[in-house]
C-alpha cells in the first residue's frame, strides 16, 4: 500500500475511534495529498491577526480562547490545523497539545506539527531556542504520525 493512504488511513481509523486529534509529523504536500478534502485551517495568519486587536498585555489570557473559538467556528467536522508556530511563543506558555486536544473535542483534527517524534516524546524547535518545547506523548490522548 502507497505509504501515504496507508499514513490516512491510520489517521482517519484513529479518529474515528479514540480523541480525535491526530498529531502529523510529516511535510505539508504529503498532508494537502492526503487530507485534501478536509477543511485546512492557518491558525498561524488568523489568531495573529485576532491577537492584533488586544493590547500587548492582554494577549495571553486571550490566546486559548481564540483558537477554540475558530475551531469551533469552522464549518466543517474535519480539519487540518496548519502554521502552527505562533502558538509557542514563550510568551503564551501554552501546552500546545492539551490546547488542541480540548479545542478540538467536538471535531477531528490533524495538526501539521513541524517537529520530530523520538523515544515517545514530541518535540518542536531546538534546545537552544526559546519556543522550544518537548511533550512526552503518552501523557494524552494523542495518535502521532510520522514517516
Amino acid at each position: 500500500m502507497d505509504e501515504r493512504l496507508l499514513l490516512r488511513e491510520l489517521a482517519e481509523n484513529y479518529t474515528l475511534s479514540k480523541q480525535k486529534l491526530v498529531i502529523a509529523c510529516v511535510e505539508r504536500n504529503t498532508l494537502k495529498t492526503l487530507f485534501s478534502d478536509w477543511e485546512w485551517l492557518n491558525i498561524g495568519l488568523v489568531v495573529s491577526e485576532k491577537l492584533l486587536k488586544f493590547p500587548k498585555n492582554l494577549r495571553k489570557q486571550n490566546i486559548v480562547e481564540i483558537v477554540k473559538e475558530l475551531i469551533d467556528n469552522t464549518q466543517s467536522e474535519r480539519i487540518v490545523v496548519e502554521n502552527i508556530d505562533i502558538l509557542f511563543s514563550p510568551e503564551y506558555s501554552l501546552d500546545v497539545i492539551k490546547l488542541f486536544v480540548l479545542a478540538g473535542r467536538s471535531k477531528t483534527l490533524v495538526v501539521n506539527w513541524c517537529g520530530k517524534i523520538e523515544d515517545g516524546f514530541i518535540t518542536y524547535s531546538e534546545p537552544i531556542y526559546e519556543d522550544y518545547h518537548r511533550y512526552e506523548i503518552k501523557n494524552y490522548d494523542v495518535y502521532c504520525i510520522t514517516k
